[in-house]
């Protein structure tokens, strides 16, 4: 449920940040509202497609050919999706916009994606141990932030100021879901950074901070919503303006600028002269141009090998990982075989003659002991200490542990 939340909220991350960006636009280059029409902003949601078709493709693709060819199919459906939602804006100068415009944004999830599998590819312990200054690899489309809310709040400031009430309902309900999507990640976050901090330290379980922590969430976030009705109720109030009209009284003189009737006479033309005088110019030598070609032909080879062993090292770093010394490093997996089954088969397995002589011994000493022996106390201190009497059987315990503790036949 937790990767289920952190996935999604990188999701809706990306896509109010994106989806918003054509509407904008619009509302900078064309004055007139009706013109784009009333659901731009719902046919922009499509970029919610490739924004979750290429994490699942970088997630689960093994090879960089598999991804690629993957992420060509993503583009020619994106393509297809938004020829079909366009309406009434196909057949315009703006449907080409929106259909390039959208294929822009897909062509950036695509190279993020990339860019964000190939680094995680690398071995992070390795680099934090050679560089004290290494920071790990943020992935900005799938984490979500509050400082992107000042993104939201500039889209909004824009709108208001070109007479766009579309737009800045879209920025405002953008900023309350992503707002909430913020504090949904980052809850979930740190509650594990926490647990993984503390979890030698912390007695409580991890189902019970959850619960404290979702309880407080959800009072937090209704106290917020409600600080935000305002806002809601007053939208039929607000105050546009255009600052484009502004500028449109303004009447700029424009000067004709006249040939001048130069009628000077300008003398000979020198270069016509040296030709007169020296002829044409003399050919090239063969031997030159042979020395060009091959020259240019060499050239020509070498970026073509340099640029296919970039190719290459990019397929090999989409695979696998290696460290700054070329070895490979193997993927740490982030659960463990189940600690009961390996108890289990622990348990299972036949005991040795020194571990019955050496559980036989903690036995006794914890029936006869309450506190815990010491590393440094020998078997005569640690019997001394638990106060056993040297009886028969004592002593020829004490006999069979110390040949068990210290390797003795």
């Amino acid at each position: 449920m937790r990767k289920l939340i952190k996935t999604s909220a990188g999701w809706i991350h990306t896509t109010l940040i994106l989806s918003i960006l054509i509407p904008l636009l619009y509302a900078l280059c064309i004055q007139d509202q009706t013109t784009a029409g009333p659901y731009l902003y719902l046919k922009c949601l499509v970029i919610l497609f490739p924004v979750v078709a290429t994490d699942l493709a970088a997630d689960r693709c093994r090879n960089l050919f598999t991804y690629l060819l993957l992420c060509a199919l993503i583009l020619t459906t994106t393509g297809l999706l938004a020829w079909m939602l366009a309406g009434s804006l196909r057949g315009s100068l703006l449907f080409l916009g929106y259909l390039l415009l959208l294929l822009c944004e897909s062509l950036f999830v695509i190279t993020a994606r990339l860019t964000a599998r190939l680094q995680k590819k690398k071995d992070r312990e390795a680099a934090f141990e050679a560089d004290p200054s290494f920071q790990p690899f943020s992935d900005i489309l799938k984490e979500p932030a509050f400082p992107v809310l000042f993104y939201f709040a500039g889209v909004y400031a824009i709108a208001i100021n070109v007479n766009n009430p579309p737009v800045c309902n879209v920025a405002l309900f953008s900023a309350v879901l992503y707002t909430v999507v913020t504090f949904l990640y980052q809850y979930v976050t740190e509650s594990e950074r926490y647990l993984s901090l503390n979890k030698r330290t912390c007695n409580l379980p991890s189902k019970r901070i959850y619960g404290i922590g979702s309880g407080m969430l959800a009072i937090y976030l209704l106290l917020l919503m409600i600080l935000a009705l305002p806002s809601l109720f007053t939208i039929p109030h607000r105050q546009y303006r255009d600052l484009r009209e502004l500028t449109s009284d303004l009447e700029i003189p424009y000067t004709e600028f006249m040939p001048e009737n130069n009628t000077e006479d300008r003398g000979e033309d020198f270069i016509a002269a040296l030709i007169a005088e020296y002829g044409d110019a003399a050919p090239a030598p063969w031997w030159l141009d042979y020395i060009f070609y091959i020259t240019s032909a060499i050239m020509l080879m070498f970026l073509s090998l340099v640029l296919l062993k970039k190719i290459y090292i990019v397929f090999q770093d989409f695979r696998t990982a290696k460290d700054e010394n070329g070895d490979t490093v193997e993927e740490l997996q982030d659960t463990i075989e189940n600690p009961q089954k390996i108890v289990r088969t622990l348990r299972q397995r036949p005991a040795s003659e020194k571990e019955k002589i050496r559980r036989e011994y903690r036995r006794v000493i914890r029936r006869h002991r309450k506190d815990r022996p010491a590393v440094y106390e020998s078997p005569a201190e640690i019997e001394a200490n638990a106060k056993i009497l040297p009886t028969k059987e004592a002593l020829e315990l004490h006999r069979q542990y110390e040949s068990a503790r210290y390797g003795q036949d």
